[in-house]
């Protein structure tokens, strides 16, 4: 038997994944043990450095523009669910989705291999949405099957647009309301000059419940909002009104699609 604690269990033990029995015992023992103790440290150490790389802002200012937001909707009639932009609360009605914590996977050999750190479209493009803000460390969001939100957390959304020229993005509720992110009107945006990933302007929160739908779209040419939110329209009636059974939009363009599950 191996004096030390598999790697994969210091994983675990550091996501919060082992029942408290155990952890109690593999804690005590990575207190004694270096070896094991630095593998725990190291842990924190990565997951401070992916956190910092892209930080996300404090949620107390974006509720107090989510309030401030409510309030004007409240004095004027409104045609549709109210909602609020990137670092404020989107108000959206809901749909359900099941997240784990950090995605650990093993090969075949039983390594375990670090999260998936993004989504590569054809020709080299990628999209990433990450989710934090909440008590539970960053992780990336996969394309493959819903993820679950915990109360408090907000999403922010990465492109890597290689020879795409603009960038859009936009999200779908169970009700089929669909609410533009980047930008909140006109064309899409330009996107960032540069190699690598950008990240677009602040963090977002949907509120309510039920699945979401998010859409990040990169186009050569300029599209409308309009044009982006009435494809999606569409997609969803065409899903008999099922959002997490939608196809992509049908707009020229490379897009990438989550599905959200708010609590």
């Amino acid at each position: 038997m191996s004096a030390h604690e598999s790697t994969w269990t210091l994983r675990r033990l550091h996501v919060g994944e082992l029942p408290a029995l155990e952890a109690a015992r593999v804690r005590e023992h990575a207190e004694t043990c270096e070896t094991c103790g630095a593998q725990l440290r190291s842990f924190s150490a990565t997951q401070a450095a992916f956190e910092a790389e892209v930080p996300f802002e404090r949620f107390e200012a974006g509720v107090e523009r989510a309030v401030e937001r409510r309030t004007r909707a409240a004095k004027e009639p409104v045609t549709r669910a109210p909602w609020v932009r990137p670092l404020m609360a989107v108000a959206a009605s809901v749909f359900v989705l099941v997240l784990a914590r950090p995605l650990l996977e093993r090969d075949d050999a039983g390594t375990v291999r670090p999260p998936v750190t993004g989504n590569r479209i054809k020709g080299g493009a990628g999209a990433e949405l990450r989710i934090g803000g909440g008590a539970e460390p960053q992780r990336v969001a996969s394309v493959d099957a819903p993820e679950a939100l915990r109360a408090g957390e907000r999403v922010r959304l990465g492109y890597t647009p290689e020879a795409h020229r603009y960038v859009a993005a936009l999200s779908v509720d169970a009700q089929g309301e669909v609410t533009p992110l980047y930008p909140e009107s006109g064309d899409s945006l330009a996107v960032e000059p540069g190699a690598g990933t950008h990240w677009l302007p602040e963090s977002v929160e949907f509120t309510g419940a039920g699945a979401e739908r998010v859409v990040l779209v990169l186009t050569d040419a300029p599209v409308s909002m309009e044009a982006l939110s009435d494809a999606a329209r569409k997609s969803f009636t065409a899903a008999g009104r099922d959002v997490t059974r939608m196809a992509p939009l049908d707009v020229a363009g490379e897009q990438t699609q989550w599905i959200l599950l708010k609590p």
